[in-house]
């Protein structure tokens, strides 16, 4: 709640927050009278567990509240209770989860089981939960017991002591002797969900019918203007994606790691008539099956032990109207692959445990960073569900393969980097033959990482080939070692780098930042090149 409440939206709208107890509605309190940027005229408070808290929460309906903030299970019963009004549901935030780190017990084995709430931050907090010594982390949904019992179990086999965690695995660490440290949603919670809301009521209530839609959408920030380049390689994928958003067929996109295919994908979507609907994004390849097949098609109430008990709507269902982004559709399941080609052929989902199927217009755009027809050959992808995603496709091309374009996105990113950090940079003329002649593994994601680095270190106003070197230690390939054009020599040279690296001492997690790709990866290419 360090964000003005007031800044750019009508004085005259209301939201409520609703708490599960003296003590957090005391903390609530506290924080709104404490903030010079929150006007507490516009904020209903209300303390759900005393009694007359029912008819409170009618009035602020009556009052005609934009929003309610509340904890679980009461998030729930009031989205079901009152449609009208939007609901944001008060979970643990990325500044809950190190509190409970740093408030830790010192001596013995520290772990945490990381609520799914923050899947989107999953990568970022892995390097952050090494350096705090935390030996054991995984992600997992509150929901799944099943799930959560044998992580739990993994925790205790590895010597894990103390575990952070909510209250959904409360018993079980106990069970284990373990001990639990609640992880529950405080200042960090509350702080993360006005941000949210802030965003969304601005929109909303500015005249912008973008952010309008449910609350599960997502807004697609990006559109084709942002896709910097004018090399004939990149022209030709802005070409076909204006053809392409003008249709509600399924489009594939193809590329490595780091060549901006959600950033494509979102310019498709703002370029077709779904644009005032929900774009929802996920990743197929970071989450578990089990998770996977309840987040794509929701699931009904009573399915699993611990969950909502009106159940959960599926991101397709979220997505009615607009767009669904499947990431790294290549590491979707098999399993689920024939349920994904239903849903793409009778236009329906069945949400898991119910009879029922809902209706649906989704207009899907997956993308992977495999090569599906060789997945296909192996027996990893069904060819029938790789034919019904690759009706429109576009092949992203490397960084490598559109050099020409190279000093354009460079200049912009400085640009965009040193207003967020208030710098003033220029590039020596020498650094643009040299970045030309790079192999860039990790692509444009590469290239942005570096250049961010270059920002936050580099002291002097102009940059110079030498302080690339400095933050790009790996970067020894000159115009003399050409790197192949094919596909499985690039390959052979990543992996002789990460080798390389690895028998120097670094980590996975230091290979990848400096590679500038994901974890994951770098374990991947190592896999398949000992296979």
């Amino acid at each position: 709640m360090t964000r003005n409440f007031t800044w750019g939206v009508n004085r005259n709208l209301k939201v409520s927050v609703i708490t599960p107890n003296d003590h957090v509605y005391d903390m609530v309190q506290q924080m709104a009278q404490a903030s010079r940027r929150i006007d507490p005229s516009q904020i209903i408070l209300i303390n759900g567990a005393r009694k007359g808290a029912k008819l409170q929460i009618e009035a602020a309906v009556h009052d005609e509240v934009v929003a309610f903030f509340a904890w679980e299970p009461m998030a729930t019963k009031l989205a079901v209770a009152y449609p009208q009004v939007q609901v944001y549901v008060i979970q643990p935030s990325i500044l809950d989860l190190l509190r409970c780190i740093y408030f830790a017990p010192k001596e013995g084995k520290l772990g945490a089981i990381i609520p799914f709430a923050l899947r989107d931050y999953y990568d970022d907090l892995e390097e952050a939960l090494q350096v705090m010594h935390v030996s054991f982390y995984r992600l997992a949904p509150a929901y799944d017991e099943r799930g959560l019992r044998d992580l739990i179990r993994r925790a205790a086999s590895q010597g894990v002591t103390d575990l952070i965690g909510t209250d959904a695995i409360s018993a079980m660490t106990v069970a284990r002797h373990m001990n639990w440290i609640p992880l529950r949603p405080g200042r960090g919670g509350i702080a993360r969900a006005f941000f949210k809301a802030l965003w969304n009521i601005h929109r909303r209530y500015q005249g912008n019918i973008r952010a309008a839609f449910p609350q599960n959408g997502m807004l697609a920030h990006y559109h084709l203007q942002d896709i910097i380049g004018s090399s004939q390689a990149i022209t030709e994928v802005k070409e076909l994606a204006k053809v392409y958003g003008a249709t509600d067929s399924t489009i594939l996109l193809t590329g490595e790691s780091g060549t901006g295919k959600e950033m494509l994908a979102q310019a498709i979507h703002n370029l077709s008539s779904r644009r005032h609907a929900p774009f929802v994004a996920v990743n197929c390849g970071s989450i578990t099956e089990s998770l996977l097949e309840s987040e794509l098609f929701g699931y009904a109430g009573g399915t699993f032990t611990g969950a909502n008990r009106e159940g959960k709507t599926g991101l397709f269902e979220a997505a009615n109207g607009g767009t669904l982004f499947l990431d790294e559709v290549g590491d979707m399941p098999y399993v689920l692959q024939n349920r994904l080609l239903r849903v793409l052929q009778e236009k329906y989902v069945r949400p898991v445990g119910s009879q029922h199927g809902v209706p649906i217009d989704v207009r899907v755009i997956a993308a992977t960073n495999k090569d599906l027809p060789r997945e296909v050959q192996e027996g990893h992808f069904r060819l029938d569900l790789y034919y019904r995603l690759a009706v429109l496709p576009i092949e992203v091309p490397p960084l490598r393969k559109r050099k020409s374009d190279i000093q354009e996105i460079s200049q912009a990113l400085l640009k965009s980097l040193d207003i967020r950090y208030h710098r003033s940079h220029t590039f020596d003329v020498e650094v643009w033959d040299f970045f030309k002649n790079q192999p860039w593994p990790g692509n444009v994601r590469q290239l942005a990482h570096v250049i961010e680095r270059l920002v936050l270190v580099v002291k002097q106003p102009v940059i110079q080939v030498k302080d690339v070197l400095h933050v790009m230690p790996q970067a020894d390939m000159t115009e003399g070692q050409k790197i192949s054009g094919e596909d499985d020599g690039q390959k052979d040279l990543t992996y002789e780098r990460i080798e390389k690296m690895s028998r120097e001492g670094k980590s996975g997690a230091e290979i990848a930042k400096e590679l500038g790709i994901s974890r994951s990866t770098v374990y991947r290419i190592k896999r398949r090149h000992e296979e």
